[in-house]
């Protein structure tokens, strides 16, 4: 049998403690103080949602384009890259998080405002005001889907929160998926699906603690 290449894990995607690894070596070291430097300016301003956005895309990108040309990922595939870019992201969100998100008293005020008018909706939402079939309705399995959106607290990274969602589609996807097995339906396409995806949305308890979930 013949050995395993010796280099096979330094071409592995990286993860997100490989980041972190690269990022302490010392040639990471201006990479580092840019992102340091990046994070304390960007807290010193007064928060504008355009102006913030724009920010950080741009930081996100110029840095992406040096990971590119820097000897730490000489060789690496693009997948790789994506990785590196997601890794800086992640830091850099989690960093700024208090600062992004819901730090304009105006959008916590219409979130205020949303989150009442849902509470309202909670009330009396049944599945068949939506239209959805008798035979999809499962409001027991469902709560699986809610515990998925209700974890999005739980991150403050956008990919982080972003897979939470998608963790949520899956679950009703396969619950929907089961129900047309077992009823010898058709299997499920959007029609069937979004309605569910609402009506789990609007039925998440503790809405306002999921203020990520519209953020």
């Amino acid at each position: 049998m013949e050995n395993a290449d010796p280099f096979a894990s330094s071409t592995a995607p990286l993860t997100w403690h490989d980041f972190l690894e690269r990022m302490r070596q010392p040639s990471a070291a201006d990479f580092v103080k840019a992102i340091k430097s990046f994070i304390v300016s960007f807290s010193n301003n007064a928060p504008d949602p355009e102006r913030d956005s724009a920010a950080v895309q741009e930081f996100l990108a110029n840095m992406e384009m040096a990971f590119r040309a820097h000897p730490l990922w000489a060789g690496c595939s693009e997948e790789e890259l994506e990785s590196a870019g997601e890794g800086l992201e992640k830091y850099v969100m989690t960093k700024l998080y208090t600062r992004v998100f819901a730090s304009v008293p105006d959008d916590s005020k219409l979130d205020e405002q949303l989150f009442e008018k849902i509470g309202l909706v909670q009330q009396f939402i049944r599945p068949e005001q939506l239209d959805i079939k008798t035979t999809f309705q499962n409001e027991t399995s469902w709560l699986l889907a809610q515990k998925e959106l209700q974890k999005i607290n739980m991150y403050k990274a956008p990919r982080d929160k972003l897979v939470c969602i998608l963790n949520c589609c899956k679950v009703i996807n396969n619950l929907l998926l089961n129900a047309s097995i077992a009823s010898n339906e058709d299997p499920p396409g959007a029609d069937e699906f979004l309605p569910v995806l609402i009506y789990v949305t609007l039925k998440v308890r503790s809405l306002h603690d999921c203020l990520n979930l519209f953020c």
